[in-house]
């Protein structure tokens, strides 16, 4: 292929990962990119770039887990760059996508013959499961790490397909490996990524034990780069070794090792949906639209079988179709991290860490287009028909990115489509009840805390946030049955106690109301609150017990105080 035909296909992936992204420029700040971007103070400066590396992801008052120093300075640039704007943020994740897309056009280039990879290549520029990652900021470390694996995989093929990997292409990878980890964990694959392709498609005819020989050193040093970003990550993030608490999901039902990998194998059918055919989107995967397991049942079977097929398929595939067998690998290993399988991921699943699986996706699609042209070749109106496959493949694909870009516009918009995606899912309704809380939109509020409530009751999260709603707008007789089912589903929770003690005071019952509010100084309460409550609350029982009655709002603290 010559240099001018090579740039004009990339242009070509360019300008249509262009028209699938662009109209999300316009986006503002919605879900995580408000809490970690727009409302902390720690992104509103430039003071201290550099002690983000001993920094977690999440600030303290968030969690404080998560480790990805370079995607923190990114975002603090770009808040100084546009003042606050979204706009920057936005621009950049359209920059990184067409970059990732020309990327991954080049690294198919060594995969697949020139059509085929350019197919593969603009299937993956337009492919609508990647919206989540381009519309929303916070996707910006996805569009990273996709580019950092592209990137490193494809500097390693070319070089060993032209023979051997010089010590530049190494140094290149090795620093690309580096940056990939620091956006985000999940760069950690590309050593094993480039293994599988050493095994499958790289065209070296020596024998393989010359060539471990020849190329040990240098899967060492990658080797001793990711130990080494992992003890750096353990000495700052202490919510072991996945780097993020557990999906609260996880948690509320205490699952266990055995039915976490259940559940994500009775999902294996939605992830080949996502990557196949992502007309259905979603922003909240969660019971009850997701099935949490419970122990073997029948509906995890057409999950286990669609495991054991695409693993039967890529063993078959390995001499005749190599090309198959890497993308499907390639999808594996990217997707190993956030599925659950290995460690507790900090969501069922999240359409956003599929964009660097959907590389591999369309690798083994790519591979098909070979086999697919032999038999249509000798038929003019077969390959027309071909030809009119992909393009509406593509225009589909750039429809449905652009609608769905729209709807991570703001919360307003991304949370209301959230209940028509998936109205079975109580995060979706959680989400949105809280949305519509903190616009003061208290009936419909409580209407969607309620189908949430309902839809699964096991989340002590959701009790504290509508306990906490209910106490804050004067309502603590209705505050109170969800702060004892807070209390109920996590014994030993620290928050809440404050909140409770006000509302049990409020409702006249001052022994209890004592009782929560002492707890509330062991848990590390405002201690000043709490002695308040606790001297209102013995006033009014030293009334009953004198003169048989009593003034209680007289001897309490305004109900609206704040925990």
């Amino acid at each position: 292929m010559s240099r001018r035909t090579w740039w004009l296909l990339a242009a070509a992936i360019a300008g249509l990962a262009l028209a699938a992204s662009a109209n999300s420029v316009v986006n503002g700040f919605a879900y995580d990119d408000v809490y970690l971007i727009q409302r902390s103070t720690r992104m509103h400066t430039l003071d201290g770039l550099l002690r983000e590396f001993a920094r977690t992801y999440w600030g303290g008052e968030s969690g404080g887990d998560g480790y990805r120093p370079l995607t923190i300075i990114a975002f603090r640039l770009e808040w100084a760059l546009g003042g606050g704007s979204p706009l920057p943020f936005h621009v950049v994740n359209i920059a990184l996508h067409l970059a990732g897309a020309v990327t991954v056009f080049w690294l198919m280039t060594a995969v697949l013959p020139r059509a085929a990879a350019w197919i593969a290549g603009a299937l993956y520029a337009v492919h609508p499961v990647h919206t989540e990652a381009i519309a929303n900021v916070v996707g910006q470390s996805e569009l990273a790490v996709a580019l950092s694996l592209a990137l490193g995989t494809g500097l390693y093929l070319h070089g060993r397909n032209a023979g051997s990997v010089s010590r530049g292409r190494w140094a290149a990878i090795v620093a690309v490996y580096i940056a990939g980890m620091l956006f985000k964990e999940h760069a950690i694959v590309l050593p094993a990524i480039l293994l599988l392709a050493e095994a499958t498609i790289v065209r070296d005819r020596t024998p393989w034990r010359q060539r471990v020989a020849a190329l040990r050193p240098a899967y060492l040093v990658l080797a001793a780069v990711g130990l080494g970003y992992l003890w750096a990550r353990s000495a700052v993030v202490v919510a072991g070794i996945g780097g993020f608490k557990p999906y609260v999901v996880f948690q509320a039902l205490q699952l266990s090792t055995g039915n976490r990998v259940l559940t994500m194998i009775g999902l294996a059918p939605e992830w080949v949906r996502l990557l196949l055919w992502p007309a259905r989107l979603m922003t909240e995967y969660a019971p009850l639209t997701i099935e949490v397991a419970q122990g073997v049942s029948a509906s995890q079977l057409p999950g286990l079988l669609v495991l054991l097929g695409t693993l039967g398929l890529a063993v078959s595939c390995w001499r005749r179709s190599p090309a198959a067998t890497f993308g499907i690998g390639f999808l594996a290993l990217s997707l190993l991290p956030a599925s659950n399988f290995l460690i507790p991921a900090g969501f069922i699943i999240a359409e956003r860490t599929l964009l660097s699986p959907s590389i591999g996706a369309m690798i083994a699609v790519g591979s098909a287009v070979p086999f697919v042209y032999a038999r249509i070749e000798h038929s003019a109106l077969a390959r027309r028909l071909g030809a009119a496959l992909v393009l509406a493949l593509l225009a589909g694909g750039i429809t449905r990115s652009t609608s769905r870009n729209r709807a991570w516009f703001d919360n307003e918009t991304l949370f209301r489509q959230a209940i028509v995606d998936s109205p079975d899912s109580y995060r979706a309704h959680f989400m949105l009840g809280l949305h519509l809380f903190q616009k003061q939109w208290l009936t419909e509020g409580e209407r969607h805390f309620r189908e949430s409530i309902r839809l699964f009751p096991h989340d002590a999260l959701v009790a504290y946030a509508m306990a906490e709603q209910y106490r804050a707008n004067g309502r603590c007789q209705a505050a109170v049955p969800y702060y004892r089912a807070l209390f109920a589903l996590v014994p030993e929770a620290d928050a809440g106690h404050t909140g409770f003690a006000i509302c049990l005071l409020e409702t006249g019952q001052w022994r209890e109301a004592r009782a929560e509010a002492l707890q509330a100084i062991r848990s590390g309460g405002r201690v000043a609150i709490a002695r308040a409550i606790i001297a209102a609350a013995k006033a009014a029982m030293e009334s009953v017990d004198v003169h048989g009655t009593g003034d209680i709002k007289a001897a309490q603290p305004a109900s609206g105080a704040k925990p």
